[in-house]
């Protein structure tokens, strides 16, 4: 038998099976229970949301020689019959290529013989929205007064577009966009089915490009399983796909926000290298704005409005912390202009980087709106510099805490030191010498502390590990798939916390330094590591 796509395979079979639709599937049982039955049905909502897989249900319960609870036993004669497309009483029309009023009339005559088989004749018409006014006015009168044994059942993806007459006629049932975790929990039902290995954050990358839609995430799924062995990674959806990881743009909004013009068009520069669509990459963008703009303005239940992971939110919430609704507001005006733009123009690229540049510097813009804008980040900068003058040195208080009885000498250090940021103070300890064991010793710890105050941080941490040390430099090897996350990792506000965190750890100013490594991690010798951290008990070591 040649093969079948997925979404045909996962096709529900009873109503249980439907998911994210409760408030459909359970009035529908009802009236199945209690043989209480409309004549006419409009199942509406966006594509792949179980409009006609609820529909060919709906056609086998009615017809089930032993049916139970509202659902089909899908083992009797008819229901077989249904399922195999063989039943003449069945019958499902495209109104998208059988349009005309001849079509129509066809039906008519159709419908006056009484069902063969079956208890009722049931006429399933899919984009009812596709009929022509003629194919409309000829269908109404049957619609309205059809004989007891015919249903008809009309979906739809544009409600709008049915005149008013047709819908009056119909009981009208809203099909909604299914949640984010109920098609990440069918996801990985249909993974652990097919013995299918998994990378949870690959099946996020699919439900993200889905738009709540089951038949498109399944589609989706069934093309990158098909270069995937054992098991679906992040790097093969990317390659497959082509969507945009919402770490490329949180890192580029950072960028933006933070006024980093060369690392925003490295950052395009990048993006454009691995082949990323622009109008994709926009659409992606101005989600994000988004759900910063949700994050800033509700400040509790915004789970309820965004579908994403914790890791997510929380990356959210760190780059939010200084914007306002009105600066989001009209980024997000700018890229809704941008992604209109870019479908006609011929240099994409120039206009993405003129656009981004804009974001970064309203006062490129002669407009009432960004000179208020200007102001009120002037305002809460003078605000913002008031408050740290307040605020005690944490680093400093903790370090005293830890050993006091080493302490030596204060040092002022200014690295990476930005106009109106505070000056850090660092403790340098000057007893004994520190070597790279030293610093591998407390590497964990640095993992786990920076991981849990900047969440940002931890996917692009993940595989880093100290290679060598000169005395003052740590240089730090960064996995190939992390690559791309250098330019963080190496910028002046992050290098700045991620010295003083490891300087804390070790007693001693460290400057780090991230280097992509020469070597997939899987090649680290790790035995050897083990070696170098024990070389001073070797008397006493034995690896086995």
């Amino acid at each position: 038998m040649s093969y079948q796509a997925l979404y045909r395979q996962w096709r529900p079979q009873d109503f249980d099976e439907i998911i994210g639709q409760n408030h459909i599937t359970i009035p529908l049982k009802n009236q199945i229970m209690s043989n209480s039955y409309g004549h006419a049905y409009i199942f509406s909502g966006t594509r792949g949301t179980g409009k006609t897989s609820t529909a060919k249900i709906f056609a086998r319960a009615v017809n089930c020689l032993n049916n139970t609870d509202g659902n089909p036993c899908n083992k009797c004669a008819n229901c077989l019959s249904i399922l195999e497309d063989q039943f003449i009483d069945v019958v499902e029309m495209d109104a998208a290529s059988n349009n005309s009023v001849d079509d129509i009339r066809e039906l008519r005559e159709h419908i006056k013989f009484a069902p063969s088989k079956g208890k009722y004749k049931v006429y399933i018409i899919d984009e009812v929205h596709m009929l022509s006014q003629g194919a409309f006015n000829a269908l109404l009168k049957t619609l309205e007064e059809p004989p007891e044994y015919v249903l008809f059942i009309l979906a739809t993806t544009e409600l709008h577009k049915i005149p008013a007459t047709i819908l009056s006629r119909c009981q009208r049932f809203d099909f909604k966009r299914v949640s984010y975790e109920e098609i990440l929990s069918r996801l990985e039902l249909i993974c652990q089915k097919l013995e299918i290995g998994y990378d949870l954050e690959a099946l996020k990358l699919i439900i993200q490009k889905s738009d709540g839609a089951v038949r498109d995430t399944l589609s989706s799924l069934d093309q990158c399983l098909s270069i995937c062995e054992n098991k679906l990674t992040v790097a093969d959806v990317v390659e497959i796909l082509g969507v945009v990881e919402k770490t490329q743009i949180l890192t580029l909004v950072q960028f933006l926000e933070t006024n980093q013009s060369t690392e925003v068009l490295l950052t395009v520069d990048n993006i454009l290298k691995q082949g990323k669509d622009l109008n994709q990459f926009v659409s992606a963008m101005i989600e994000v704005y988004r759900d910063i703009l949700i994050l800033s303005m509700v400040k509790e239940n915004h789970a309820l409005l965004i579908d994403a992971s914790t890791e997510y939110i929380e990356s959210l919430r760190d780059i939010s912390v200084n914007l306002t609704p009105k600066h989001l507001s009209r980024a997000l005006d700018q890229l809704i202009e941008l992604s209109k733009a870019l479908k006609y123009a011929q240099n994409k690229r120039t206009l993405f980087e003129s656009t981004l540049i804009r974001l970064m510097y309203p006062e490129t813009e002669i407009s009432i709106d960004n000179l208020l804008e200007r102001i009120e980040r002037l305002e809460n900068r003078i605000n913002d510099g008031q408050s740290r003058a307040h605020i005690p040195n944490t680093i400093n208080h903790q370090l005293n805490q830890q050993a006091p009885a080493k302490i030596v000498h204060v040092t002022e250090s200014k690295l990476h030191q930005k106009e109106g940021s505070p000056i850090e103070e660092f403790i340098e300890f000057a007893e004994g010498e520190i070597n790279l064991s030293d610093i591998v010793s407390q590497w964990d710890n640095f993992i786990n502390t920076a991981s849990s105050e900047k969440k940002g941080l931890m996917p692009m941490l993940q595989g880093a590990f100290p290679e060598k040390f000169n005395g003052t430099k740590c240089t730090v090897s960064v996995s190939q798939e992390n690559k791309m996350f250098l330019t963080i990792l190496n910028n002046a506000t992050n290098a700045d916390y991620l010295n003083a965190l490891i300087s804390r750890l070790v007693k001693k100013m460290i400057v780090l330094e991230f280097e992509a490594s020469e070597i997939s991690e899987d090649a680290i010798n790790k035995e050897e590591r083990i070696k170098n951290f024990f070389k001073d008990f070797n008397n006493v070591l034995e690896i086995k």
